[in-house]
C-alpha cells in the first residue's frame, strides 16, 4: 500500500446503532495512532479473544474522522453477530487500514455511486471524504436492496446531492435492480455524470460494467470477496484481471479492493 501505514490497534466501541433487523452502525473511538484512510480502504476486526471465530472479519470503512471509526455491519454469521452485539465500552483488535488501492477523486466532475446492500459503506466514505476536501462534484447515489428494510432508512441522505433507491420486491423506490434503475435514470436524463463508482455483489458490478459503463468516462469498483488473511499472503480472494501479457490473478485484499472495472475479466470470474 503505497504512501500509507497500517497496523494493529485496540479500539473501544463507542456506539452501536440499529439500522434494521440485520444491520448495525458500529462506532469505534479512533485508536491513537490510527492512520488516515482513503475511500476503498478496509479494516479486519477480531471480534473476540477466543479461537472461534478464527479469522478476522473484513469491513469497508464507512467513515473515519478525528474521533471515530465507523463500520456498517450486516449480521450474516457468528462473527458478524458478535460484532453486531458489541456494547459500548467493549474493546476489539482492529488491523488496518488495509487495501492497496483507493477510489480516485472525481476532481469536481459529477459522479454516480451505485451501492448494493452494505456495498453502501465505501460509497458513503467516498462522498463524505470528498465533501470534506471541498470537491465541488455533484454526487448521486443509487442504493439497491432486496426490501425496503434493507435500504436502512435515510441516515445517509445528506451525504449526497441526491439519493435514489430501488428494491427487488418493489416495497420502496424503483421496482427492480439498481442497474436497471440507473439505465432508466440515464435514459430519462434524470442523471448526467462522467464518473461511475460502485460496490456490491459481483453480479451487480458486472452488469453495471456490461450495460452502462460506456455512458461514463470511468468506472471504479470496490470488489467484495471472501477474505482470509486480508494482506495478500494466502491468495484466497483473487480475481482475474486483463493484462497486456494475458490474464493475471489479483488479490482483492491487497491489489484492490478498488479496480478499474474494465480491467476485470468478468467472464472468467465465478
Amino acid at each position: 500500500m503505497a504512501g500509507i501505514e497500517k497496523g494493529l490497534f485496540r479500539a473501544e466501541v463507542a456506539g452501536n446503532e440499529k439500522l434494521s433487523s440485520a444491520c448495525r452502525l458500529i462506532r469505534f473511538a479512533r485508536p491513537e495512532g490510527f492512520p488516515d484512510a482513503k475511500p476503498g480502504h478496509f479494516v479486519a476486526v477480531r471480534v473476540n479473544s477466543s479461537p472461534v471465530p478464527l479469522l478476522r472479519r473484513p469491513y469497508s470503512i464507512m467513515d473515519l474522522t478525528e474521533t471515530e471509526l465507523v463500520l456498517l455491519v450486516k449480521v450474516v454469521g457468528p462473527g458478524s453477530r458478535l460484532l453486531g452485539e458489541a456494547e459500548v465500552g467493549d474493546w476489539m483488535d482492529i488491523a488496518g487500514p488495509l487495501g492497496g488501492t483507493v477510489f480516485p477523486s472525481p476532481d469536481g466532475e459529477d459522479a454516480v455511486f451505485v451501492g448494493g446492500g452494505t456495498g453502501l459503506a465505501p460509497m458513503i466514505f467516498a462522498a463524505r471524504t470528498w465533501k470534506r476536501e471541498k470537491d465541488s462534484a455533484n454526487t448521486y447515489l443509487i442504493h439497491g436492496a432486496a426490501t425496503s428494510e434493507e435500504l436502512l432508512g435515510t441516515f445517509c441522505e445528506e451525504d449526497f446531492t441526491k439519493v435514489f433507491r430501488s428494491t427487488m420486491d418493489g416495497s420502496e423506490g424503483f421496482n427492480g435492480d439498481a442497474v436497471s434503475f440507473l439505465q432508466s435514470l440515464l435514459k430519462d436524463g434524470a442523471i448526467s455524470a462522467s464518473k461511475l463508482y460502485s460496490c456490491g455483489p459481483a453480479g451487480m458490478v458486472k452488469s453495471l460494467e456490461l450495460k452502462v459503463s460506456t455512458r461514463f468516462d470511468s468506472h471504479y469498483t470496490s470488489l467484495e470477496a471472501v477474505m482470509a488473511c486480508g494482506v495478500g499472503a494466502c491468495r484466497g480472494c483473487t480475481v482475474p484481471s486483463r493484462e497486456e501479457e494475458g490474464r493475471k490473478l489479483m488479490a482483492v485484499c491487497s491489489d484492490g479492493t478498488v479496480f478499474d472495472a474494465s480491467q476485470i475479466a468478468w467472464e472468467d470470474w465465478e
